[in-house]
């Protein structure tokens, strides 16, 4: 009698091996799987079963397909090495120095002024109207004419300037040139930046009271 139930327990013993194999198959998992991840991986089959093809079917072009993966892999990452690169070269340029040298020179009026006209210079002269504005706004500020803060904008600063009539024309004027030049695009002569910056020199006056 022992011998028919060994023999009974090791035909069921392959018996449920061959079942558990049959169930952990695909077909039988019965977790639902979200329909993003199934697209995901019916795409990749499809992709890889492409690739397969291509290899089996045209070795030369599948060669190819690769090389190009290949450049587009080492592309990106000399891309990525480039931008850090930039990155810790730019926290390292000699700017810093720039910049603490700027930090102990006091930025009054006459520092915008100065560096308006250099930028100027260097046919920069929409860049040179803004400067030139924000020393305008610091000159008006220490003539008690202006409560100047570096987040005001241009239009702010000449609607709360107290100033007669006609220099809250001239600056109304002086702020229409900064809009068209500097946002707007016009292009700019030097003459013409140097009339702006005449017009900006002249004396600025309190309403009378």
């Amino acid at each position: 009698m022992s011998a028919p139930a060994a023999a009974g327990d090791s035909t069921a013993a392959a018996l449920r091996a061959v079942l558990d194999r049959v169930f952990a198959a695909p077909a039988y998992r019965w977790a639902e799987e979200p329909p993003l991840l199934r697209m995901l991986r019916e795409w990749w089959h499809q992709f890889t079963g492409w690739l397969e093809g291509l290899r089996v079917g045209n070795p030369f072009a599948f060669r190819l397909f690769v090389f190009a993966l290949l450049i587009v892999l080492v592309l990106v990452l000399a891309h990525g090495l480039w931008i850090v690169w930039r990155t810790v070269r730019g926290a390292a340029t000699p700017e810093e120095a720039h910049l603490g040298a700027s930090a102990s020179e006091a930025r009054d009026a006459a520092w915008y002024f100065r560096e308006a006209d250099r930028t100027a210079g260097q046919g920069r002269r929409a860049e040179a109207l803004q400067l030139a504005f924000v020393g305008l706004a610091l000159t008006l500020d220490g003539q008690g004419l202006l409560r100047y803060h570096a987040s005001k904008t241009p239009a702010e600063c000449a609607r709360e300037a107290t100033l007669t009539g006609a220099d809250h024309g001239r600056l109304r004027a002086l702020l229409g040139a900064v809009y068209a030049h500097a946002f707007g695009a016009r292009p700019l002569e030097q003459e013409e930046y140097r009339r702006w910056r005449d017009d900006i020199a002249r004396p600025w006056h309190a309403p009378a009271h």
